[in-house]
């Protein structure tokens, strides 16, 4: 390494990275080899820019042939923050890591994001790729340009026509290990994260990744984030808090293409989780030795003991919900990794409906397996069921335009394509084309917006008796309340409560997940055609919506002919 009054200059083989000592930012990255600049700026900054880090000082906590370290100190938000830069001999880039430290003596404090940004030259790095499937060249400089704003705001019709929009390329937190930037000739940038432990908002939270600025491609990751519904973070005076985000690896490549690119950095990320915790870091707070959580799962139908046969199985280790903690979709005090501490055990699978809570805690110490043996679930389900639509997975993926849902515009094709509404006729329609995949409101008189009901169809060929259940999973919701009526009658109690996840109107495709039962009167049924209405009403927020999961209902003593 080599510095002077403004700069810090690592070097290895493979790459550079200077550093400003002003302000802690990373003024250029290279590769050996290629003369290409990558960056115009990169900067670290909260709350949508309102507020930034700029380094008070700096502290070089290691510098040797095989290991150089650098800290950058500030206190911002009523927070200590400490930003690290680590290069080792065989980096190919540069680890940056963030420590904020809220002391109890410290004042209230609040933020909703925190982020670091890196703005690309857009010219050559103009190829987007975020997940294997999603993945583009954007739109030049002067093609986004005076482009025209559309809603959400964030929208934005450039010269060609097309709509781009930011939230196109987010990202879902749990399996997500990178993003960033390549040449038409694979010369690539890439966030290789091998945890994301640290981030807030639960194990599918969504957040962005990278997107189009003109002369900038922004590449981005969100230590903390709330565009999905996460919500903002709040250490209290008397509140002793800290958390230490990463390491995650700027990494830099060079291949024959921008796939080719992406391929390396995939591979690249599987190693750097091999090595997970890092065996290099020093900085205070950062947890090397972890507990171990082992066990088997299994999910029964009680109605005949059979097991489900789990796929895409997910098992989470969240805190308690209690009056100082919120639900696992906005928890943000603690990490998603275990160390000394007790955890409640929550888990979910595709094709089984429900969320499964064991109803004991889970103690976990560090160095120390926790053997929970088998955990049986039994799915909540009190008769066989009678019909259902969609697959239960916590997403809307299976329904009209779900397997391409990150794209702007899908929700106001609904009126034209939909223009009587949703009306789904069991044995006779077809979820993938007949049921759209989220319920949105459509302009009424006067160009206000009005929630429309939803109609299933179904027939009966005989009276039925006792209580029968609907059962209907939300995989999101935008400031929509929902109830339920059967043939006309009178509807059922409204389910307001829902937390606002913002995933229709920032193309997302998963949110909050939320499992409501709703009771039908045998008397209420009838012999041959019976209506089931789903109504939708705007309870505040410029947008509401919600995403189905799954819809499944249970009549009781009674064969249904469809």
């Amino acid at each position: 390494m080599k510095f002077n009054k403004k700069i810090f200059y690592f070097k290895v083989n493979y790459a550079s990275v200077v550093i400003s000592k002003k302000d802690g930012y990373i003024t250029s990255l290279k590769i050996a080899g290629d003369n290409q600049e990558y960056l115009n700026r990169s900067y670290i900054d909260a709350n949508g820019s309102k507020v930034g880090f700029h380094a008070k000082k700096s502290t070089i906590i290691k510098n040797t042939n095989d290991h150089v370290e650098i800290a950058f100190t500030d206190n911002v938000l009523n927070m200590d923050w400490e930003v690290r830069y680590t290069m080792l001999n065989d980096t190919k880039g540069v680890y940056f890591s963030l420590k904020l430290d809220h002391k109890a003596n410290y004042p209230d404090t609040q933020f909703s994001e925190i982020r670091l940004i890196l703005r690309l030259k857009s010219d050559p790095f103009n190829w987007l790729q975020v997940e294997d499937n999603v993945a583009r060249y954007l739109p030049t400089a002067d093609e986004q340009k005076n482009c025209q704003i559309m809603g959400p705001k964030e929208a934005c019709k450039v010269k060609t026509g097309e709509v781009i929009h930011k939230y196109d390329w987010s990202i879902d937190a749990l399996k997500h290990d990178v993003h960033g930037f390549s040449t038409k000739n694979g010369l690539g940038c890439w966030f290789v994260i091998p945890s994301m432990e640290w981030k807030n908002g639960g194990a599918y939270n969504r957040d962005l990744a990278c997107h189009q600025g003109e002369n900038d491609s922004l590449q981005i990751i969100y230590m903390a984030g709330s565009h999905y519904g996460a919500g903002d973070e709040y250490p209290k005076k008397g509140e002793d808090w800290s958390k230490v985000y990463g390491p995650y690896l700027i990494y830099l490549n060079k291949a024959e293409s921008p796939q080719e690119s992406w391929r390396d950095a995939k591979a690249v990320a599987q190693v750097e989780k091999a090595k997970w915790p890092y065996s290099f870091v020093s900085q205070p707070g950062y947890i090397k030795e972890r507990g171990k959580v082992t066990g088997k799962l299994t999910i029964k139908n009680p109605l005949d003991n059979s097991i489900f046969k789990l796929n895409d199985a997910v098992v989470t280790l969240v805190q308690q919900e209690s009056n100082t903690e919120s639900i696992p979709n906005q928890q943000w005090r603690h990490y998603s990794f275990w160390t000394h501490s007790s955890y409640q055990l929550r888990a979910w699978s595709k094709g089984v409906v429900g969320e499964f809570i064991l109803n004991k805690m889970v103690t976990v110490v560090a160095g120390q397996n926790a053997d929970l043996g088998e955990i049986v679930f039994m799915e909540n389900r009190v008769g066989p069921i009678t019909w259902e639509i969609g697959i239960p997975d916590r997403t809307a993926m299976e329904y009209k335009h779900g397997d391409h849902f990150n794209q702007w515009g899908l929700p106001y094709k609904f009126p034209q394509e939909f223009p009587n509404g949703i009306q789904y006729y069991i044995g006779k329609s077809d979820y993938f084309k007949d049921w759209n995949y989220c319920h949105v409101s459509v302009p009424g008189k006067g160009g206000k917006y009005q929630s429309i009901p939803w109609n299933i169809y179904f027939n009966l060929d005989q009276k039925t008796t006792g209580t029968s259940i609907l059962r209907v999973s939300i995989a999101a919701n935008s400031s929509t309340a929902l109830s339920i009526s059967l043939n006309g009658g009178k509807n059922s109690a409204e389910v307001s409560n829902f937390k606002d996840d913002a995933c229709v109107h920032r193309d997302g495709i998963r949110g909050f997940y939320r499992e409501l039962e709703f009771p039908l009167n045998a008397n209420d049924f009838k012999i041959g055609e019976n209506k089931i209405t789903l109504n939708a009403r705007k309870i505040g927020g410029y947008n509401n919506n919600y995403q189905f999961d799954g819809i499944i209902i249970i009549i009781m003593n009674i064969n249904i002919n469809i």
